[in-house]
């Protein structure tokens, strides 16, 4: 009896563990918000959330439903609201492609801080307006892989350069972030959860059109040896 008992309990676990070591899905787009705005993501405001579907859409090809951006002159941000513990889900994973860049866009600067497609990371804080936040950016500007700067408009705003001028256009291309080791590299801190995760193509500053779009959002645990 104690034995099966042991079996049996043994045999309720295994999903269980199965399950905290899966990846959690974030944003993989819906075929029902075709031509709308994903469900679930808005702006800062009613007013920009309104703004924001003259930017970005959801379109379905190939039964695949993804997100698409078209800045022609705007800077609008949407945002899903999200609760992650960084401890058990450290990595952010997605796919994303520019189809056109914001010529002359360049991170460093208020003239020139464009980005062809950005994906934000925000965090729990005090301050509603300039919360610690990274993004994640895919530069029309000839900055390396890896770099590493301040948005100019909120020095709280931790912006890395993924991919840039260089990189394929046309053509998804995935990534994998460790958020978790960002954030310490950032502040110096620990830091247990994620509060929202936000996407902008925009083209305000520079002038010019960027076409960009995102799909398969998920935080994936660290990987634990057998």
């Amino acid at each position: 009896m104690v034995k099966r008992a042991f079996f049996s309990m043994c045999l309720l676990l295994i999903p269980a563990m199965t399950f905290a070591d899966s990846p959690i899905r974030i944003e993989t787009f819906s075929q029902g918000d075709s031509g709308a705005l994903p469900s679930g993501w808005k702006g800062r405001s009613s007013g920009m959330t309104e703004k924001a579907k003259s930017v970005y859409r959801v379109v379905v090809e190939a039964e695949n439903a993804y997100l698409t951006a078209h800045s022609r002159g705007e800077a609008i941000q949407i945002g899903k609201e999200i609760e992650i513990d960084l401890n058990k889900y450290p990595f952010l994973t997605w796919r994303w492609k520019v189809e056109r860049l914001c010529e002359g866009g360049d991170e460093r600067y208020k003239q020139t801080g464009d980005s062809a497609a950005g994906v934000y990371v925000v965090f729990p804080s005090w301050k509603k307006w300039n919360p610690k936040a990274i993004k994640y950016v895919w530069s029309a500007s000839a900055l390396p892989v890896g770099f590493k700067t301040k948005s100019p408009y909120a020095s709280d705003t931790k912006i890395i350069i993924l991919e840039n001028k260089d990189s394929p256009l046309g053509e998804w291309i995935e990534e994998k972030v460790d958020v978790r080791k960002d954030y310490e590299n950032s502040w110096g801190k620990k830091l247990k959860k994620v509060k929202l995760i936000g996407i902008m193509t925009d083209s305000d500053n520079t002038g010019e059109e960027a076409v960009a779009a995102y799909d398969d959002f998920y935080f994936e645990p660290e990987k634990v040896n057998p």
